[in-house]
């Protein structure tokens, strides 16, 4: 978009939600279905005309070809003698072999296209049309892109999370709860040597977090356990409880449930820390955070985004003490909370 046509939809000239809601949604599909094709790891440091991807990604050409003018105009790809390459964008955000790609949160993003489509009848029954957790065990590489694309978010924050959560020297044990992919748990592990922890999560995402485990040779350090923490003991002598991401897909009274199970399993001293996307800070609303309320309406039948007034209200409540909200820079939106259980 030029700066005169910025300018015009700014004033009022042109009509804005057109703008806000049709070429939002094309450009990310567009991502999308380059993203699902693996166009970006096929264009990797190489020049490819069209003819010579569709082979590669058994595509039809000429469609291939407006795709990837599509992708030029965008910013995500370059263009030389007819031949396409990744921008720097693409190459470090876009490209698997990149330490910060994001493809698989991308593709968890495009399968929640067909949730989406529930959110109107949603909205006028309040009954959810879709339950993505029911989704993810009938289709497995929903649950895996689901799963790897958490761990992606993770790649993004672990070394900031981990610098904000101070550990202990006295700590041995952590509980990552709900932590899938296991990554959050390795970082603390690669950090504080005599940390061990356990991964406490559903079945699917467990086998999924052992590869990534495996692959990152920290399998003596961090275990798993099968669990549903809204309805299983968690266990307890833990020093440290990770909570990431798992408050938003229960209901309120679950969730304070939840706060109380971690409390209980703590040790003296022992640290609490959540990571959330709020749709209220202080008094102050979230765009992120109350437009993935809206995405819960669609998919999680129990879930919705919180304030950080309604979080630290359930902590403060079952006894926990210094309590504190810090922004994440890397990941816009999200929020880390801490709070510690008393001596």
């Amino acid at each position: 978009m030029t700066l005169v046509e910025m300018i015009a939809i700014k004033l009022g000239l042109a009509p804005a939600p057109i703008f806000d809601a049709l070429i939002p949604a094309l450009k990310s599909k567009a991502i999308f279905v380059a993203n699902k094709l693996r166009v970006f790891d096929r264009l990797s440091n190489r020049f490819l005309s069209p003819r010579e991807l569709a082979q590669e990604t058994n595509a039809d050409e000429g469609n291939l070809a407006m795709l990837l003018e599509v992708l030029v105009a965008v910013g995500y790809l370059k263009r030389k003698n007819c031949k396409y390459a990744n921008t720097k964008v693409a190459q470090q955000w876009l490209f698997e072999g990149s330490d910060k790609s994001v493809g698989n949160i991308l593709r968890h993003i495009d399968d929640n296209w067909a949730i989406w489509v529930g959110l109107e009848e949603t909205i006028r029954t309040g009954k959810p049309v879709f339950n993505f957790m029911q989704i993810c065990n009938e289709r497995p590489e929903v649950q895996r892109n689901y799963t790897l694309g958490m761990m992606d978010n993770a790649r993004m924050l672990a070394d900031e999370v981990v610098s904000k959560v101070k550990v202990s020297p006295q700590a041995r044990s952590l509980l990552d709860l709900g932590g899938a992919h296991g990554y959050y748990s390795i970082a603390f592990c690669r950090k504080y040597p005599q940390l061990n922890s356990v991964v406490f999560d559903l079945e699917g995402a467990i086998q999924i977090g052992k590869e990534v485990v495996n692959q990152e040779k920290m399998g003596d350090r961090v275990a798993f356990q099968v669990g549903d923490c809204v309805i299983d003991d968690i266990g307890s002598g833990y020093d440290v409880t990770l909570l990431f991401n798992l408050l938003h897909g229960e209901s309120p009274d679950t969730d304070k449930a939840i706060v109380k199970k971690v409390y209980d399993a703590l040790n003296r001293g022992g640290t609490i820390a959540i990571v959330e996307i709020l749709n209220y800070k202080g008094k102050k609303e979230s765009a992120t955070g109350l437009l993935f309320a809206l995405n819960l309406l669609a998919g999680a039948p129990r879930g919705r985004t919180y304030s950080d007034e309604e979080i630290r209200g359930w902590l403060e409540h079952v006894g926990f003490a210094n309590i504190e909200r810090i922004e994440l820079r890397r990941m816009p939106g999200h929020s880390l909370m801490i709070a510690t259980k008393p001596t």
